[in-house]
């Protein structure tokens, strides 16, 4: 019995150091942490003092609860923050807060305003113009031969198609990147203080422009989605000027980098996946399926906190209201309880793939989600069919991140065009 106990007591504390995503091997493959989570302590109180919900029932009762809050208020009275994160948050409250950290009936209005411009049949329209970029960037990429699939590629593709949408000039194309990509990590709870100096640089130079770039179309609308952000209305009340740059801000930052890592995370596990790439490159058919089961078998967004309002009982363990609860949205999306016995093999004619959390679930289920899988879809299948022969020269590195989970660096081979 004494030996029984000290293999449950050794196992336990395995899986309470199990959730460290500071740990490099945990950013690299956190999938079989997932596991042992989700087995042996699926309601699980990290070092960090809140609690993580690994298991798939567990993470969409929370996401679909109506009675727990994003609202950075909420989510953030009580804890002791560092200095550089109050002066990020100083630096910010002249601004409204985005609709990620609002919680309903505000979040509700403005993402009634919003979703009109974000219908799956709106972003099918941008079908056409994204091929076109996507082709036109690998014609190019065809010259060099070896590239780094994350720098030339993955992230060009959504900022351009981004860019394009709002209907923004071409010529400012390279200001505007350098901007958003400084606000990327105001996203992550890591943020450093030399990030939180970069971040308030760039916000202040994304506002200014952002802001000449509506007047410009107030006065010049077009057939664009800038244009049509500023003539969204319902019931007479439209987007305030802060609300449309905080939302156009949040796509260059929030919505593009989820999609760099859906086709960065996505490739990789292709080209790991011989069988699966196969598929891929002989098979239109899985164009209808490939993004969706991309997103669930390496999810670019990993995981979603919420503050409960109410008292929730999760896989048998009661958990009290005012508890902060990250939901693991990548063990959710590989938990054999709900998938089956194939929740870790890539599958991409996988039918009920869709069924994926990586864009949330509930009231905050992504806007963007539909634009974000057009872009995948057509990105990846481009590539490889472009590209038959492409081959990972060394193994990607990864970024630091929590939450936008992804590879940093990614060296591959083009191989010989087709």
């Amino acid at each position: 019995m004494k030996q029984e106990n000290d293999i449950n007591s050794e196992m336990g504390k395995l899986v309470e150091a199990s959730w460290n995503p500071f740990d490099p091997d945990f950013l690299i493959n956190p999938y079989p942490q997932y596991e042992l989570l989700r087995d042996q302590d699926p309601v699980h109180r990290t070092a960090f003092g809140n609690l993580v919900v690994t298991r798939f029932d567990d993470v969409f009762e929370v996401l679909r609860n109506p009675n727990t809050s994003v609202d950075r208020d909420n989510t953030a009275e009580g804890m002791d923050r560092p200095e550089h994160i109050k002066k990020l948050q100083d630096a910010s409250m002249d601004r409204p807060p985005s609709i990620l950290m609002l919680d309903p009936p505000e979040h509700t209005r403005l993402r009634k305003l919003v979703q009109r411009t974000f219908t799956p049949r709106g972003i099918e329209k941008m079908r056409h113009l994204t091929t076109e970029i996507v082709e036109d960037l690998l014609d190019q990429l065809a010259e060099k031969r070896e590239i780094d699939l994350i720098k030339d590629f993955s992230f060009v593709v959504p900022f351009v198609v981004i860019h394009s949408m709002l209907g923004l000039p071409d010529a400012d194309m390279l200001d505007v990147r350098e901007w958003s990509q400084t606000l990327v990590q105001t996203l992550e709870p890591n943020i450093s203080p030399e990030q939180v100096d970069a971040a308030i640089w760039g916000g202040t130079q994304l506002n200014e422009y952002l802001t000449e770039a509506l007047a410009w179309k107030r006065n010049q609308p077009g057939d664009d989605l800038l244009s049509d952000l500023i003539a969204v209305e319902e019931g007479g009340e439209g987007l305030t000027e802060p609300e449309l740059l905080s939302m156009i801000s949040l796509l260059f930052v929030a919505g593009h980098e989820t999609t760099v890592n859906l086709i960065g995370n996505g490739t990789h596990s292709l080209l790991n996946s011989p069988e699966q790439f196969n598929l891929v490159l002989n098979d239109p058919s899985v164009d209808s399926t490939i993004a969706d089961e991309l997103l669930r078998f390496d999810s670019p967004v990993q995981n979603s906190g919420r503050l409960l309002l109410e008292d929730m009982e999760l896989s048998g363990v009661h958990v009290k209201a005012g508890e902060l609860v990250l939901t693991a949205l990548g063990s959710a999306n590989r938990d054999p309880r709900f998938w089956g016995d194939s929740a870790h093999v890539l599958d991409v004619k996988r039918q009920d793939a869709p069924r994926h959390v990586s864009f949330g679930s509930g009231v905050h289920y992504c806007l963007g989600a539909a634009l974000a899988k057009m872009e995948g879809e057509i990105a990846v299948t481009k590539l490889i069919r472009r590209f038959p022969e492409i081959s990972i020269t060394s193994e990607p590195t990864y970024n630091s991140r929590i939450i936008l989970r992804g590879r940093e660096e990614f060296p591959v081979d083009l191989g010989s065009p087709k």
